[in-house]
C-alpha cells in the first residue's frame, strides 16, 4: 500500500513552539513484544531500515496485563508498568544504555498515564485507591535516582486521571481530570494545584502535550452528530481551543518536531493508507524521532465483520515507506531511545 499524507492546516491560535534542538544519538525505538513464560521482551532497534532488535530488558507480567511504559525525554531510560500480581502495577525503571532494570517500590494504576520532566529526573504517575465509598485518584511524583514517590495531587471521584507533562522549564506539572463536570486541564505549580481550562463539557481521550508544553491536543468524545471523536487543541495561555478540519473520526494525537498543530489519527486523520480497500485500514501516530524524518504508528485494520477482532501492527514509517515492527496481541511502543552503539 502506498502512503498519502495530508498536512494539517495552521489556524489562527496556533503558536510554533521554541523545542530544543534534537538529540542527535535519539534515532533508535524501544517496544515489547510478548514472549513465553509470562514475560514482555524489551527491544531497542535503530529506525534504520531493516535494523535488527537487541533485547535490554526482559518483563515479567500477570497473564493478559502485558507491559506498557514511556521512555524519557533525554532517551536514556525507559519507565515500565507491570502487573505481576494482583491489579496493581510495579513500576520498573530501565537503563537502557547498561540494560539494566530496576524496580520501583510501591505500586500505580496499570492504565495510568506516564509523564517524564524535561530533563527525565522525575516521573509522573497515578494511583487509585476506595476510600468510604470513593474513588480517589492521587497524582505521584517519582523521583527515578531515589525512587522515591510523593503525592502531588488528588481527585475524587472521576472518571479518569491523567498527568500528561510539563512546562518546559519543568515547573508545572499538567493533569487532564474527566469527571461529571466535564474534562478540565489542571496545573500543579509550586506547591499548588489549579484548574486552568475547559476542554469539554463532556469526556475526551487521547490527550498529547506538544514539544514547548504551550499545547495540548486531544480527542473530543461527542454524544452524537456524523462525527463521534473530534480532534482538538487548546493553548494554555490563552484557554482558546480550536478544532482540527476531518469528515471523518480521528483517534490519537501526535507532534512533529517543528510543527504548530498536531497530526490526528484514524479514519478522519492527516495521515492515511491512499488505499485502504475494502478492510478500512486506517493509521494512528505515536511519536515523531526528534529528527522530525520517521515516526512510529499502530495501523489498524478491522475485522471483515463485527465478529472478528480487529488486527493492529506497530509500523516505522517515513513519507514514503512503512516497516512493520510488531505484529502479536499485547506488543507496546514505548518511545525513542539512544542508540546502543
Amino acid at each position: 500500500m502506498a502512503w498519502a499524507v495530508f498536512g494539517p492546516r495552521q489556524t489562527g491560535t496556533d503558536v510554533a513552539p521554541m523545542v530544543a534542538a534534537p538529540l542527535g544519538d535519539v534515532r533508535s525505538i524501544a517496544y515489547s513484544v510478548p514472549a513465553e513464560g509470562g514475560v514482555d521482551h524489551l527491544f531497542v532497534r535503530d529506525a534504520a531500515p531493516g535494523s535488527e532488535p537487541e533485547l535490554v530488558a526482559v518483563i515479567p507480567h500477570f497473564p493478559g496485563f502485558h507491559a506498557r511504559g514511556s521512555a524519557s525525554p533525554l532517551g536514556d531510560r525507559v519507565a515500565v508498568l507491570s502487573v505481576t500480581s494482583g491489579v496493581f502495577a510495579s513500576l520498573y525503571v530501565v537503563d537502557v544504555a547498561a540494560r539494566e532494570t530496576t524496580a520501583v517500590p510501591g505500586s500505580l494504576d496499570y492504565l495510568s498515564a506516564l509523564a517524564w520532566s524535561p530533563d527525565g529526573q522525575r516521573l509522573a504517575a497515578v494511583q487509585s485507591s476506595a476510600e468510604d465509598g470513593n474513588r480517589v485518584a492521587r497524582v505521584l511524583e517519582v523521583d527515578v535516582a531515589a525512587g522515591a514517590a510523593r503525592m502531588v495531587a488528588e481527585f475524587r471521584n472521576p472518571f479518569a486521571v491523567a498527568p500528561v507533562g510539563y512546562s518546559i522549564d519543568g515547573e508545572r506539572l499538567f493533569v487532564v481530570v474527566v469527571d461529571e463536570t466535564g474534562s478540565h486541564l489542571w496545573e500543579r505549580r509550586d506547591g499548588e494545584v489549579r484548574r486552568l481550562a475547559e476542554l469539554s463539557p463532556g469526556r475526551t481521550r487521547d490527550w498529547a502535550l506538544s514539544p514547548g508544553g504551550s499545547r495540548l491536543a486531544f480527542i473530543d468524545v461527542l454524544g452524537g452528530g456524523s462525527r463521534t471523536y473530534v480532534g482538538r487543541v487548546l493553548t494554555i495561555a490563552t484557554g482558546a481551543i480550536s478544532t482540527q478540519p476531518a469528515e471523518k473520526d480521528q483517534l490519537g494525537a501526535a507532534w512533529e518536531p517543528g510543527s504548530p498543530v498536531p497530526v490526528f489519527g484514524g479514519p478522519g486523520g492527516a495521515l492515511a493508507l491512499e488505499e485502504p480497500g475494502s478492510e478500512g485500514g486506517y493509521v494512528v501516530p505515536l511519536d515523531w524521532a526528534p529528527a522530525g524524518d520517521t515516526w512510529v504508528a499502530t495501523v489498524i485494520v478491522p475485522g471483515a465483520d463485527r465478529t472478528l477482532r480487529a488486527e493492529e501492527f506497530i509500523e516505522l514509517q517515513t513519507r514514503s515507506s512503512r516497516e512493520r515492527i510488531a505484529a502479536e496481541p499485547g506488543s507496546s511502543f514505548f518511545g525513542w531511545v539512544r542508540s546502543l552503539d
